[in-house]
């Protein structure tokens, strides 16, 4: 058995024992300030990429693109969006599923007649992919050998069809005009055709500033002519 008294505490080890570590540390710091005295300690503010309200952006690190296309013109996009969130679909887009979408959707095309981000309207019939047998594919052999379109000859079903599937073409105008020739208007504010129904009882004028009579709207959704009773400004 060992007794204490046989090992007495060493007086280098007691009272100051805590201290010793940290003067020792602050020797070796003081040391090797006086070694590289060139060495100069940097502010936290002076680090990373920083931004200006002009516009300006400084500290880039070298070899980083400096353009709106690197990850510096992204954190400045990022930084200009708190103050001005209606930016933010620039670069960062929308979320789809806000836009009517069903992303858990099965079918490979989520939107049938999407024409792509640039495009003016959605895509036409004629340009939607589909899968059909060689033998209908005879617009190459055949396009050369049609006759012209008369388009006075055409039923207005027809006429309907080239205006509202063909936007933006020749087709379109030119149904366009044969519809005013047959006596339809298109209304620019309601945006539809419409037609003084034949039978209908003559316009009866309110004021003598408007008329009220009884039309014939064309309604694309439904296909049909729908009557309507409308007044219109002489």
């Amino acid at each position: 058995m060992f007794n204490d008294d046989d090992f007495p505490v060493l007086a280098s080890s007691m009272g100051h024992g805590s201290q010793q570590p940290q003067k020792s540390t602050s020797l070796v710091n003081d040391d090797l300030k006086e070694k590289r005295p060139n060495v100069t300690e940097i502010a936290p503010e002076n680090v990373g990429i920083r931004t200006h309200p002009d516009g300006r952006v400084t500290n880039i690190p070298p070899g980083m693109l400096n353009d709106q296309f690197g990850m510096a013109g992204l954190l400045t996009f990022l930084r200009t969006i708190e103050s001005s969130p209606s930016i933010v679909g620039l670069a960062l887009g929308h979320d789809l599923t806000n836009l009517g979408l069903n992303l858990n959707s099965s079918k490979r095309n989520l939107f049938q007649t999407f024409g792509g981000p640039w495009a003016d309207f959605p895509c036409r019939i004629q340009d939607l992919d589909a899968k059909v047998p060689e033998e209908y594919l005879t617009n190459a052999t055949i396009r050369d050998k049609l006759p012209n379109i008369k388009l006075n000859k055409l039923h207005e079903d027809v006429l309907f069809y080239l205006f509202y599937n063909c936007p933006g073409e020749v087709y379109q105008v030119a149904a366009a005009s044969e519809l005013y020739a047959r006596d339809w208007r298109f209304h620019k504010i309601e945006r539809f055709w419409l037609q003084r129904a034949a039978f209908s009882a003559p316009p009866r004028e309110i004021g003598g500033t408007y008329e009220r009579c009884q039309y014939n709207a064309f309604d694309p959704i439904q296909w049909r002519r729908v009557p309507r009773e409308m007044i219109f400004r002489i």
